[in-house]
Order: structure tokens, then sequence, then C-alpha cells
């Protein structure tokens, strides 16, 4: 009996945590298929909706708003940073994981702590910075910071996935004559594949949702990113279209949404593995 009440309230909490998580993107789901009058008129909103309305709504925003030049921008910034990071992130991991030196783990610390630092904190120096270079207004511009900003977190999990993989296979591997790169590049990195995927996830996904260097560092819509080209249609100068901001929000959301759907299982298979600590 107790077991049972145990699991009904276990159930009770996840039917309570589902409905918070999602209420909001249902909520700016139905706002996107009506007119800006009856966002204002009908509070809460009717169920009932007009398609031409709907499609006029999105069309606008992919065509008019070009959200999809953004998400271009977006998926270039996101992929090229994430793959500079790992390129450089996992040796440094290994050599974290593997190579025990004086203030190994004093470094490593160090290194996550970068990671909890605010972006508000060093957005005006990266963009000094980034405009001392030349890099202003460029794709260069936006990767570094991100790049940097990235680092950290990946360094982090992947030492933790290093950590869980027995040191006897790098033992065996250089026995049978194989160096320090050799190990990591044969043997290590097919068994460190679900770490890195995880990392190069959450790597991801903080880049695709960042904005506050992107908004320092660019200055022409066509490089403009998702998040900062959906802020641009909040100004003071206008009022607001609410049923345009809310279908801006849907268009944003589900690229990573449809990411998360696709990649959740390398997510639990990492995380079942030990790529997080």
């Amino acid at each position: 009996m107790i077991r049972r009440l145990e699991r009904g309230a276990a159930y009770v909490l996840l039917a309570v945590i589902a409905i918070l998580g999602f209420a909001p993107f249902i909520y700016l789901l139905v706002l996107s298929g009506k007119r800006r009058i009856q966002i204002l008129a009908e509070v809460p909103p009717s169920l009932d909706f007009d398609w031409e309305v709907v499609a006029r709504n999105y069309s606008e925003v992919i065509q008019s708003q070009g959200m999809l030049g953004f998400a271009l921008n977006s998926a270039i910034v996101v992929g090229t940073a994430t793959i500079i990071s790992l390129v450089i992130a996992v040796p440094a991991a290994y050599a974290f994981s593997r190579l025990r030196f004086r203030g190994s783990n004093t470094w490593a610390s160090t290194i996550l702590s970068f990671r909890f630092m605010p972006p508000v904190a060093v957005a005006i120096p990266i963009f000094l910075m980034v405009r001392s270079v030349g890099l202003g207004n460029s794709y260069p511009g936006l990767i570094l910071p991100y790049v940097a900003f990235t680092l950290p977190l990946i360094v982090w999990i992947m030492i933790g996935f290093f950590d869980e993989i027995p040191r006897e296979i790098d033992d065996a591997a250089l026995v049978d004559g194989c160096g320090r790169v050799e190990v990591l590049w044969r043997v290590l990195l097919p068994l460190a594949r679900p770490g890195m995927i995880v990392a190069a996830i959450f790597g991801a996904i903080f880049i695709w949702n960042e904005f506050l260097v992107a908004l320092y560092v660019v200055n022409s819509r066509g490089l403009q990113t998702v998040t900062l080209g959906a802020a641009t249609l909040v100004s003071a100068q206008r009022p607001i279209d609410w049923n345009i901001a809310a279908t801006v929000g849907i268009v944003t959301v589900i690229p990573i949404f449809l990411f998360s759907l696709f990649i959740q299982r390398y997510i639990v298979r990492g995380i079942t593995s030990g790529a997080v600590r």
C-alpha cells in the first residue's frame, strides 16, 4: 500500500512538472495563431483558429522577418564553435585525466569556474578585443568568444568521462607500442564517443541561446543570430506585435526541440556512462 502511494505521488509530481514545463510553450503556440487585436481582447485566448491568420503569421516571420537567415547564421556559428571546442577540449581533458601533474586538480577546477562567469561581465572586453583585431561584425568575431565560453564546460564533461574509462586500457595500448597521441586517437576516442556527443550537445545549446555577446559583436542584420533577430521585434519606437513575437518564439524553439528529440538517447547514454559528474 505504501509503495502504491509513493508511486502515485511520483506520478502526480511528474505530471505537475510536465504541466509547468509545457504550459508556456502551449500558450505561445496558441498566441502564434491569433491576430494582435485578438490577443489583447481575449484573455485567456480561445482555441478557435483562423488558419489564414496562422499561415500569414508564420509566412511573415519566415519570409519578411528573415528568421531562416538568422537560423542559418546560428547554425554556422554553433557548428563551427562546437567543433573547434571539441578539437581543443578533448586532448586537454585527456591530459587532466591521465597525465597527473602538480596542481592538475586545481587547474581543472579553475577552468570550470570560468564557465560560471556571466557573459555580461566580459561582453564589453570581448567587444573591444574583437574590434581591435578586425573581427567585428563577422562570423569569426562571434565564433571565437563562443569557443572560449564553451571550452570549460566541454573540458569538465570529458574529464569525468575519461576518468570512467579504466587506465588498464591505456597501459595495454602503451605496452603494445602506442604513444599517448595514438592511445587517445585510436583507443579512447571510440570509447569516449557518447561523452563527446553529450558535451557537444550542451555546448551547442548554450551557443544557440546566447544573446549578449552577439548583441555587442554584430551590428548588421545579415549576420544576426536567432536570438538577436528575435529581439529586434521588441522596439520602443512601435507597438509590439504579440502574435508575431509569439510566432518568432515558436520558430526559434522548434529547431532546439527537434534537435533534443533526435539526440535524447545519446544524452541518456552519456549520462549513464558517467559523462556528467
